[in-house]
């Protein structure tokens, strides 16, 4: 779909939620909320620079507000943003007010966010705006940042108008949301599907990540396409600089040349990895690495079996105690 034709769909969405009365009945039920619902999901999240989507009147900003060093506070509607100014006023520091046009983010800049939230509010979107905006939150994260969306998980209406179907959900379900969100480049950290307004597994809440992929190497190394790097043998050797402490997960592409796969801090052998199938597949490898440079060889498995290929390392950096 056209770029208009999805700004049409935002619109007619967003047209009825200027001013609405839900947003003074539900406040009530944000404490509840927050603590049993939503903070369970996203308490190891970082916060410092969120962005509130489809705010409304402002009752999850308010949660967020604290949290964070910065906050953008964005909505379609022009009424809903001047209400949130009025909510606010006094303790808007960090705050940076958007109207947007229902699909994008194009005030905000790449790479800036560490987390892009929307509760009560995207379960109305239809499925060309979530993953527009998908799209979006790939853009505007931060590498290793995380997006809470909570959305419908409602199929049961998929060529009616989203007015007619159940607390007026628009169609979308957790596997078709996990779908666009790896297409647009996110990984799926978890879902929930919960009730909603006395209708069972009505709604999805989803945690994504944006990948925080290692790009930079060193040493002497083989380049293949659709590879990080291959070692050819153990003359050769890929190196990479970790800022910090982290957990890594390596994606081996394992066939039947491949051997071991040895990570190496120094003098310290953090791990040591059979890449080896008689079929190719994916093998994923999970080990921990502190700050300084990682070094990557491959070993002989004792069959003349020598070689290792990987497709991508993504880090994760470990949390300070």
């Amino acid at each position: 779909m056209s770029k208009e034709g999805v700004s049409v769909l935002a619109k007619e969405v967003g047209d009825d939620w200027k001013e609405h009365a839900y947003y003074e009945e539900v406040e009530r039920f944000m404490p509840d909320a927050w603590k049993n619902t939503i903070w369970p999901v996203i308490g190891e999240c970082d916060f410092s620079s969120s962005l509130d989507l489809a705010a409304g009147h402002g009752r999850n900003t308010e949660y967020l507000l604290p949290l964070a060093q910065r906050i953008h506070v964005v909505d379609i509607n022009k009424e809903n943003i001047d209400f949130c100014r009025r909510r606010f006023a006094g303790r808007d520091s960090k705050i940076t007010y958007v109207v947007n046009d229902g699909s994008s983010l194009a005030a905000v800049r790449s790479g800036s966010v560490t987390l892009t939230y929307c509760f009560d509010a995207m379960v109305h979107f239809d499925s060309d705006v979530v993953r527009a905006y998908l799209r979006e939150f790939f853009r505007v994260l931060e590498p290793g940042a995380h997006a809470f969306i909570h959305h419908s998980n409602y199929t049961g209406n998929p060529c009616g108008k989203w007015m007619d179907s159940p607390n007026i959900r628009n169609f979308m379900s957790k596997d078709l949301f996990a779908h666009y969100a790896h297409k647009e480049g996110l990984t799926v950290a978890s879902q929930r599907v919960i009730d909603w307004g006395g209708h069972p597994e009505l709604d999805c809440l989803s945690l994504l990540r944006k990948p925080n992929p290692i790009t930079r190497l060193t040493g002497n190394h083989t380049r293949r396409d659709g590879m990080l790097f291959v070692l050819a043998g153990a003359h050769e050797s890929a190196k990479a600089m970790l800022a910090h402490p982290a957990t890594l997960t390596l994606d081996a592409h394992a066939h039947e040349w491949c051997g071991r796969l040895v990570v190496q801090q120094g003098d310290n052998v953090l791990a040591t990895f059979d890449v080896h199938e008689a079929q190719p597949q994916s093998k994923s490898c999970v080990f921990e690495a502190e700050a300084g440079e990682l070094v990557f060889r491959a070993e002989d498995r004792g069959d003349g079996r020598f070689e290792a290929w990987v497709k991508g390392i993504d880090v994760r950096w470990r949390k300070k105690p």
